[in-house]
């Protein structure tokens, strides 16, 4: 082809075709010039193919950790409901401000001596986000929900760390000073003795500082449940919009 393109050319010059050699060339460019456009286009192809390739086996390991992450989330709700339902009680029988029933709070205050933190993990979504993907995402409500996951992570990271702090400097040692903590813990499968001196409940009559404590801790149960509700909505829109972009890849493959 080019040795025939080479000789037309020669054939032009030769002949003082100026003018017809001058189209001939404006139109080899323009061969040469549609050549390198159909390229790049299937290039453009070809790199968008893999890109897709690429987001859809992620989009599968990521719908299998939001599916085991939603059911971590569902249980570690449960235990938050239980622990919300205990500390109401406890604050429940302060009020009463009966020293005959603050023995009751042997039953309930051992959900005040718990830092019950979600510890939360997503190793292939921080994978995923981590190398930038967000950019090549073109659909804008899928890459919205990646977003609204990073911040809602965060967010109950950030309660986590409360809830430790909290623990450490404020509810454990009121519970060293006045609690007997083995007698009450919460939870069935600790392993801790039962014995030891006997808590002091008529202590607690009219006590400001315990009051505080199960109050502060209940709010903050409470901020506890509604992140991880958000959270989860969260991750029940990335699944539906991952399964949007499956099932269209299904469809134009």
């Amino acid at each position: 082809m080019l040795r025939f393109l080479r000789q037309v050319r020669q054939r032009l010059l030769t002949d003082n075709k100026f003018s017809k050699y001058l189209l001939y060339a404006i139109g080899e460019i323009l061969l040469v010039v549609i050549g390198i456009l159909i390229a790049l286009q299937l290039d453009n192809w070809n790199t968008q193919k893999s890109e897709n390739e690429k987001l859809s086996n992620y989009y599968h390991k990521i719908q299998s950790e939001i599916s085991l992450a939603s059911q971590d989330i569902h249980s570690i709700q449960t235990e938050i409901d239980t622990l919300i339902i205990l500390n109401k009680r406890s604050l429940h029988i302060l009020n009463l401000k009966n020293k005959d029933s603050l023995v009751q709070l042997k039953e309930s205050i051992g959900a005040l001596g718990t830092a019950f933190t979600a510890n939360l993990t997503f190793p292939i979504l921080d994978e995923f986000l981590g190398q930038g993907s967000l950019s090549k995402i073109e659909n804008d409500s899928l890459k919205l929900g990646f977003q609204y996951f990073k911040m809602g992570l965060a967010d109950v990271k950030e309660l986590d760390s409360y809830i430790s702090d909290q623990y450490s400097t404020s509810i454990e040692p009121y519970f060293y000073k006045n609690i007997n903590y083995a007698n009450v813990v919460y939870g069935n499968n600790v392993g801790l003795p039962r014995g030891g001196p006997e808590t002091d409940y008529s202590k607690f009559y009219d006590n400001l500082e315990l009051y505080n404590l199960v109050t502060f801790k209940l709010e903050v149960l409470i901020a506890q449940q509604h992140r991880l509700a958000r959270l989860q909505r969260v991750l029940d829109f990335l699944q539906e919009e991952i399964e949007v972009f499956l099932d269209q890849k299904k469809t134009s493959d």
